[in-house]
């Protein structure tokens, strides 16, 4: 098993990080009514997230699980240096570059499932093409779940953006016959199926992998940032509804520690795996540094 990569029965679940960014908004921005201050355990905790202490660094993790029969891809991620969000950063991801390093090209990828819309999570959707778009991934059909494509199909929230992505990344999926739409928890295959966790996007999916008493959970952006497994109740700036996010947030965590499963996380350190440990009666993150049989 390489570096990076989970197994899980008879699936493999590698992550595969597009790129890592310091984000331009201090942490007091990003978790609103959080005091700088606040961060100072967290820092000494996870280093590797903190580009200073008023930076977040953030990794944008996307995940290839290798079924017997088939390539699922979880997120497109940031995309290349043409994406709007590439653009912002002044810097292009390195997904392609990646996945063809363990043998993997994009005609290879039969399934991408986009966890939710935001543009940290479509960037490698489409690439352009003559005077419009092609699949980055031509054999694959992108799962969406409905309330997401509702959403950001609104005016409203491509208002809450800098940066135009909607009918460049996310609209030609439709006009180009790859987009299947879903409304409720779906099965990939008996041993993945996608959990609705709204909050963070009304369509936010998770992505479990159970063979047995064996678990994964590609939990998306259920969480963002490690100090959220010990303070579920902190908001990003990102989540759509504070609400929502924070009960789904709270059901997440309750089940992975009750079930023991492993996590990969999309936006933790490379590569994104680990699991949710008791200290003195407090939930905390503890990565997984090496490869491990799950």
């Amino acid at each position: 098993m390489a570096q990076g990569e989970i197994q899980v029965g008879p699936v493999r679940v590698l992550g595969v990080s597009d790129a890592t960014v310091d984000y331009p908004w201090p942490l007091d921005e990003l978790f609103p009514g959080v005091s700088v201050g606040a961060w100072a355990d967290y820092s000494a905790r996870f280093p590797q997230v903190f580009a200073n202490a008023t930076t977040y660094r953030s990794d944008y993790i996307c995940y290839l699980l290798r079924a017997p029969d088939r390539n699922i891809l979880v997120d497109t991620g940031m995309g290349p240096s043409s994406a709007p969000l590439a653009a912002l950063f002044g810097q292009g991801g390195q997904l392609l570059d990646k996945l063809a390093a363990v043998g993997v090209q994009p005609e290879d990828v039969d399934t991408v499932v986009l966890g939710h819309l935001h543009p940290d999570h479509v960037g490698w959707n489409v690439l352009p093409h003559d005077d419009g778009y092609r699949l980055t991934f031509p054999r694959a059909r992108y799962i969406v779940h409905r309330a997401d494509w509702d959403a950001f199909h609104t005016p409203e929230v491509q208002a809450h953006f800098p940066f135009p992505f909607v009918d460049q990344l996310i609209t030609p999926l439709q006009q180009l016959g790859a987009l299947e739409l879903i409304v409720a928890d779906h099965a990939l295959s008996p041993e993945i199926r996608l959990w609705h966790t709204p909050g963070h996007t009304p369509g936010h999916l998770s992505t479990l992998i159970s063979v047995a008493n064996e678990r994964a959970l590609i939990w998306g952006d259920v969480a963002i940032h490690p100090a959220q497994v010990t303070e579920p109740n902190l908001n990003a700036m990102f989540d759509m509804d504070g609400a929502v996010a924070r009960a789904t947030r709270a059901a997440v965590l309750d089940r992975v520690e009750a079930e023991g499963m492993t996590v990969a996380a999309r936006h933790f350190p490379e590569p994104g795996f680990g699991q949710v440990v008791r200290l003195e009666g407090r939930r905390y993150w503890q990565a997984i540094t090496l490869p491990k049989q799950v």
